[in-house]
């Protein structure tokens, strides 16, 4: 009799540390691990400096410079970066920005510019996946959108879409290419950086893909936020018919931006922040996962011409994104 209570006593005591395990693993982790940072100021943390690593090959002057962001470095994501070499016609002059938030083996560093021909700089951006907006509970707030953990995605969102045209470690970039991890060059390119600076665009754009209330809830609320905002700042958008268009019967358009090329001044540019400040600070990235993707393109059809967004569509360069 004994033994079967103290076997029960152990089942459930497994039980019970089975739930917390799956409850810090599965569901509302977050801030079991962490304490959440909240600031204004970008430039105060972002204290990391640009790195290379090993022998690199020599320093680059152009202004232009290729970034992707990693969660690790991979033999995929190595065979696709010597595409980049292999396929944009730059000569090897632009540089190459792997930006991290877990810091790469020495192995993989080493593997890694090996075999890339041009130069490889690195730069730990760690910090901003645990900054949030000031006022933002990620503690006490439940996520409706997880992967790689609780708000990881979300401050990808954020990162791209605010945080990046902050890095002070940036300011002397006049253009910056965007490929994700698992973007490919599938053939020759042009150099997009001589094209975008010749016909003095602002963005070189991937194709039109659509955001769906369906499977987004709260992806609609952006409308109303977006009008709103025109309407009590005034703003006179520079291609109406693009941002009348953008958004559909619970649709909204967006500009498939895991690949993209940024003039940086744009975005920096006063009346782009306030914008891009009073998205962030209705919280829509976390509660609603309003990806970066529509936000660029709502961000271009306010303050764009047309005539400065290229599309790679129109230049029939050959890529692909999550093919392997």
């Amino acid at each position: 009799m004994v033994r079967h209570i103290q076997l029960v006593k152990i089942c459930f005591a497994t039980v019970v540390f089975g739930a917390i395990v799956f409850y810090t693993t599965f569901w509302e982790p977050y801030c079991f691990f962490v304490n959440p940072l909240y600031s204004n100021d970008i430039s105060s943390l972002a204290t990391s400096k640009i790195y290379t690593y090993g022998s690199s090959h020599s320093s680059s002057n152009s202004k232009n410079l290729i970034t992707i962001l990693i969660s690790r470095i991979s033999s995929k994501l190595i065979e696709r970066l010597e595409l980049i070499d292999l396929n944009f016609a730059d000569n090897f002059s632009t540089s190459l920005l792997i930006m991290h938030s877990n810091n790469p083996y020495e192995s993989d560093l080493l593997r890694l510019t090996k075999r890339i021909r041009r130069q490889v700089l690195f730069l730990n951006i760690g910090i901003f996946f645990n900054l949030f907006p000031i006022g933002f509970d990620p503690c006490k707030t439940k996520t409706s959108y997880r992967v790689r953990g609780k708000w990881n995605y979300l401050l990808m969102i954020r990162f791209w879409f605010k945080i990046l045209f902050q890095l002070p470690q940036l300011k002397e970039y006049e253009y910056i290419m965007r490929l994700d991890d698992d973007s490919k060059l599938t053939g020759k390119w042009m150099n997009v950086f001589d094209e975008i600076r010749r016909k003095n665009a602002v963005y070189f754009a991937n194709n039109v893909d659509i955001d769906l209330e369906k499977q987004l809830p709260g992806t609609m609320n952006l409308k109303r936020v977006t009008f709103d905002y025109v309407k009590k700042n005034d703003i006179k958008p520079k291609q109406i018919e693009m941002l009348r268009n953008a958004f559909g019967n619970n649709t909204v358009l967006n500009y498939y931006n895991n690949f993209e090329v940024m003039k940086m001044e744009f975005f920096r540019r006063e009346e782009i922040r306030h914008w891009i400040e009073s998205i962030d600070s209705t919280n829509g990235i976390f509660y609603y996962r309003w990806g970066d993707a529509i936000l660029r393109y709502l961000t271009l059809a306010l303050f764009a011409e047309q005539h400065e967004v290229l599309h790679r569509l129109d230049y029939n360069l050959p890529y692909c994104h999550k093919c392997w």
